[in-house]
């Protein structure tokens, strides 16, 4: 064994050994901004350059516009160019052809051009073993850029630099944690009341006094029990993840409007759910409507559960018309805010054993789709960046950009993501998206375990509420830590990568420490197999006598949990 071991270890070090061996083979690229003018319209885009070919000032103060003149459609190999005299003392855009970059600058060069811009869909690797007598300056520009640059008119200018100073701290980062800790926080609050609540009525029908239960808890106590979550189940719901994924990253252009017309739907309804409780506070509009007949549903609501149902439709419908706007990532961090708080809300995992199955299987769901798709993706980009960021829409491979001077369109993207602008300035930001993202995955997973931990603190009457707030302030600082490693990085992050162990190592020593474990592990009682509500049935029918809350509990429970227990 130890053998073996030991020869994995080597192959495991020569394999990291090729791969830094094969990336020191090649220059470094550093990324550059472009400044474009024509008259009042300016634009910012990101470009390429490689320091050891060629260098940019690193400031604007003493910016020298260039003309440009677009020759896209020629690759800059034959020895002629097409118009060839318009050429003089301008930037030229060419395509990336099969010549290298000197035979590109030579002719440009010859020609009495002034730089060359070569549109690339990703970054050209140069071996560093080969010299570039390049006399002019070339940089690397995406084709969505070049296309907006062009398209700014024919006598615009440009301005290379590379910009070093810039703000560090992105501030969209900061109102996306509070987001989402909000979001974590009100949602796992209310999952465990409501837990708590069904536990309740569910234990007055086991002791015999159903009339005291309404139709409505019934229905919801029925519909828990039937849907069993059980690991099979949590397997498969992993694996139709997997696969709607990846059909997302195939036939994304077809499927984004699927995601769009169901995210409407959901977070309509989730506006509802989550505001009625207030609205029924209210006590104008508290008239009954007539009865409504629709097909086979009779619909028979007060005046201000219709209002509250139209202005929910109307928030809906106004992130719909104004998606592509800029001010549109409010209208969707709302929704996405409702939406989350009550998925939490109603998807309650019954036990510490579902919980830890869902979040180590999603764990290594996220680092495959953020880290190892790159390796087989033909752009380099990993599959889960791609359909998270609107199938490859902005920049890709970092020689795309983004037109300061635009002001709104773009591409589909998956409505599914917190999405806040960059808050700090930094011009290098042109590079990046125009968006800081979280998923609302990495939201609701640790949300659900946060709710389940709440609702076990009721159940066993902790005041202190020790379970949730430990675990929501360590979902808190796995987000810190999430945010840590991609400024690091510079790439993007899974974030149940840090969230789940965050989350999920408190919990347990937790559990631990306060000798519980048993009972998180095996769950709160509302899942048949896994429940103390279903012992406590079987031992109410062999002991009628005997108390009920007292018996409900697994016999390897301490007497202090028994005495915590009980009402």
């Amino acid at each position: 064994m130890a053998a073996c071991c030991n020869r994995f270890v080597d192959v495991v070090f020569l394999v990291f050994l090729s791969l830094t061996c094969c990336q020191a083979t090649y220059l470094s690229f550093s990324y550059g901004v472009l400044e474009a003018k024509n008259g009042t319209t300016e634009g910012s885009f990101c470009v390429i350059y490689y320091p050891n070919i060629t260098s940019y000032p690193s400031e604007k103060a003493e910016a020298m516009y260039e003309p440009v003149i677009d020759l896209s459609s020629w690759d800059g190999c034959s020895e002629t160019p097409p118009n060839s005299d318009d050429i003089s003392d301008k930037f030229v855009i060419t395509s990336n052809g099969n010549c290298s970059i000197v035979t590109k600058a030579e002719t440009i060069k010859r020609f009495k051009g002034k730089g060359l811009l070569i549109v690339t869909a990703q970054v050209m690797h140069l071996p560093d073993n080969i010299s570039y007598p390049v006399a002019i300056p070339v940089a690397l520009i995406g084709q969505g850029s070049k296309d907006i640059l062009v398209g700014l008119g024919s006598s615009v200018q440009i301005f290379i630099y590379s910009p070093i100073d810039g703000s560090h701290m992105d501030y969209s980062l900061l109102v996306i944690w509070s987001l989402a800790v909000l979001t974590v926080g009100i949602g796992a609050y209310w999952s465990g009341l409501v837990r708590y609540d069904l536990q309740k009525q569910s234990r007055l029908i086991s002791q015999g006094h159903p009339g005291e239960v309404s139709e409505e808890t019934k229905a919801i106590l029925q519909e828990e029990v039937s849907l069993s979550v059980t690991p099979v189940l949590v397997g498969v719901f992993v694996l139709c993840m997997c696969g709607m994924l990846l059909l997302l990253y195939f036939f994304f252009s077809y499927l984004v409007y699927v995601i769009i017309g169901l995210f409407v739907l959901a977070s309509t309804t989730a506006v509802y759910q989550c505001l009625e409780p207030i609205v029924r506070r209210i006590p104008v509009g508290a008239v009954k409507l007539p009865r409504c007949n629709i097909g086979f549903v009779r619909v028979h609501v007060e005046a201000r559960q219709l209002v509250l149902f139209i202005g929910a439709v109307a928030l809906a419908a106004c992130w719909v018309v104004y998606r592509k706007e800029k001010f549109s990532w409010i209208l969707q961090d709302i929704l996405g805010f409702a939406f989350s708080v009550n998925m939490i809300r109603q998807v309650r995992l019954p036990s510490l054993k579902i919980c830890t199955l869902l979040l180590v299987l999603l764990f290594f769901y996220d680092i495959f789709f953020v880290f190892i798709t790159p390796l087989f993706t033909k752009n380099g980009q990993s599959v889960m960046v791609e359909v998270a960021t609107g199938g490859g829409s902005g920049v890709s491979g970092g020689t795309g950009g983004n037109s300061g001077g635009s002001s709104s369109g773009g591409d589909e993207q998956l409505p599914m993501v917190i999405r806040v602008p960059h808050l700090g300035y930094d011009p290098l930001s042109v590079c990046w998206q125009r968006y800081s993202l979280l998923g609302f995955g990495d939201i609701l997973v640790p949300g659900m375990l946060v709710g389940f931990c709440h609702g076990f603190d009721l159940a066993t009457a902790n005041r202190r509420k020790l379970y949730y707030i430990s675990i929501l302030i360590a979902y808190g600082l796995g987000l810190m830590v999430t945010f840590a490693g991609l400024y690091l990085m510079a790439v993007a992050q899974p974030a149940l990568l840090y969230l789940v162990p965050f989350t999920l190592i408190p919990v347990f020593l937790l559990g631990l420490c306060r000798r519980e474990f048993s009972l998180l592990w095996n769950g709160d009682g509302q899942v048949v197999e896994n429940t103390r509500l279903t012992d406590s049935s079987k031992l109410e029918s062999a002991h009628p006598e005997v108390d009920l809350d007292k018996e409900s509990l697994p016999e390897r429970a301490s007497s202090k949990d028994r005495d915590a227990l009980m009402d």
